[in-house]
């Protein structure tokens, strides 16, 4: 069971991390060709089109995996949520051509007004793509989940190149497109139009097919789920969108720059997640699922601390490959911080499962709001005073009281016999020497992996005895 869902997270891994990765590469091409004032603007949609996404798909991700677990409902709820969907996002595209320019004008973007028609293709493909894969994720096809992924990304990568590179600058003038910020939003428009090919056979098996009742149920169960998610992209995106209006735009640039590296631990967080959410429903009833969520989760926090040490440990060399302009460096104090955090939210989400598989979703609802009137008040109050690093702080300190409350109110709803003193004290272990690491790796390849190693060492001389019984049960299952 566990190698299975080790596998298939690894696989939704390369699905869901590999293409940003390769997309991340782009990284050291957009700080160097594009100025950190106007990175600013390419941070702030993109941070808006996450608040978008989460509107237009209303939860019914989730929902979808929940009421396709019951094998009599799984077409009807394919068709009723893709049709729900399509339309939803249908509006929204309408919506933004007919309120273009007044949109433009509140966030400042009355000099290109396009840049929110970018957008709204964006949002609108993401969101009929959300149940295709969603029904590749729920019916066991990982590789093929993986495949459109990265065939996807790698196009949308091949048209940034194309259009950094090889066609004339002289051409997108004459189209309108004056900024080379635009560059990566029409590629990604285009990129996202691909993918939706590319799940055509899937979409193709839409019937005509709207159920009320169930859709009733679906929009019941996922709207908590959407309040919810809108409080994670308050949490997740917030900043990029504040900090463009309150302080200095090169500056808010730098932020959103250096906060990429701290990319690479929210997508493993992210592949993680894509794995364990259909895992977590379908163990659901059976007699030992609560022991299989404690041992997930300590498996989680060890190799998640893992990943913490040798991300932090080796940030000297890091930032020079992927960010290899110095005019954003000043923002790399952030990176430890929004590294923590993420650990702290992959924490969070595991200690969601309670509320997930008993249908009280509004728990999750509450927990995250909590969080976000966190990050919103911590934000306001101390950007004026502390600059971009309060964003950093309120990222961590909402993650950080997240997980707090759901672990409380989680053992006192549903009971999961967490190993809790082992996993705090991997926690603090990974959290130590990542910072450690961090602040004594300057220049020193060597300094930095030296608390990997040392972290490694002690994991394995705690877990060795679980190890050699995994692998005895493993020889006797074969």
């Amino acid at each position: 069971m566990y190698k299975r869902l080790l596998s298939e997270t690894v696989i939704y891994g390369i699905g869901s991390i590999l293409p940003r990765l390769i997309y991340f590469a782009l990284n050291p091409l957009f700080t160097s060709q594009i100025n950190t004032a106007e990175f600013s603007k390419f941070g702030q949609l993109y941070a808006l089109v996450a608040f978008v996404n989460v509107v237009l798909t209303m939860g019914f991700e989730t929902a979808y995996f929940r009421y396709s677990a019951d094998k009599n409902l799984s077409h009807r709820v394919f068709h009723t949520a893709f049709w729900f969907v399509f339309v939803n996002a249908a509006t929204f595209l309408l919506l933004m051509y007919l309120l273009n320019i007044p949109i433009a004008r509140i966030f400042d973007y009355t000099e290109n007004p396009e840049y929110i028609i970018y957008f709204a293709w964006m949002a609108f493909f993401d969101a009929i793509c959300m149940v295709p894969f969603a029904y590749l994720r729920f019916t066991n096809q990982p590789i093929k989940y993986a495949a459109i992924k990265i065939i996807q990304n790698l196009f949308q990568v091949g048209l940034v190149v194309l259009f950094f590179f090889v066609i004339p600058k002289e051409f997108f003038q004459k189209i309108g497109m004056e900024s080379n910020v635009s560059y990566p939003f029409v590629a990604n428009v285009i990129g996202s139009f691909f993918g939706m090919l590319l799940l055509f056979p899937i979409i193709r098996q839409v019937r005509w097919f709207f159920d009320w009742k169930l859709f009733k149920k679906m929009l019941n169960y996922g709207y908590p789920i959407m309040i919810a998610g809108l409080a994670f992209v308050t949490n997740e995106n917030l900043d990029k969108i504040l900090l463009r209006d309150m302080i200095d735009e090169s500056e808010a640039g730098a932020y959103n720059g250096c906060y990429k590296i701290a990319t690479l631990m929210i997508l493993m967080v992210t592949a993680y997640r894509l794995g364990v959410e259909p895992f977590f429903f379908k163990k659901a009833m059976d007699e030992d699922a609560k022991k299989s969520y404690a041992d997930v989760m300590l498996y989680f926090v060890m190799f998640c601390g893992f990943a913490l040490v040798a991300l932090l440990g080796n940030l000297d060399w890091i930032k020079k490959i992927i960010i290899p302009n110095p005019d954003y460096w000043i923002a790399m104090k952030i990176v430890p911080i929004v590294v923590v955090a993420n650990f702290f939210f992959g924490v969070y989400y595991n200690l969601s499962t309670w509320y997930k598989v008993t249908d009280k979703t509004y728990v999750g609802t509450i927990v995250s709001w909590i969080g976000a009137g966190a990050t919103i008040l911590f934000n306001i109050i101390f950007i004026p005073k502390i600059g971009f690093i309060a964003s950093a702080w309120a990222t961590l300190i909402a993650y950080g009281l997240m997980m707090l409350i759901s672990y409380f109110w989680g053992q006192s709803s549903y009971r999961i016999p967490y190993k809790t003193r082992k996993i705090v004290f991997y926690m603090v272990l990974s959290i130590g020497f990542g910072m450690l690491g961090y602040h004594f790796s300057e220049n020193s390849f060597i300094v930095g992996n030296l608390f990997v190693i040392a972290y490694v060492a002690i994991v394995y001389s705690i877990e060795k005895k679980s190890l050699k019984l995994i692998n005895e049960q493993s020889v006797k299952i074969k």
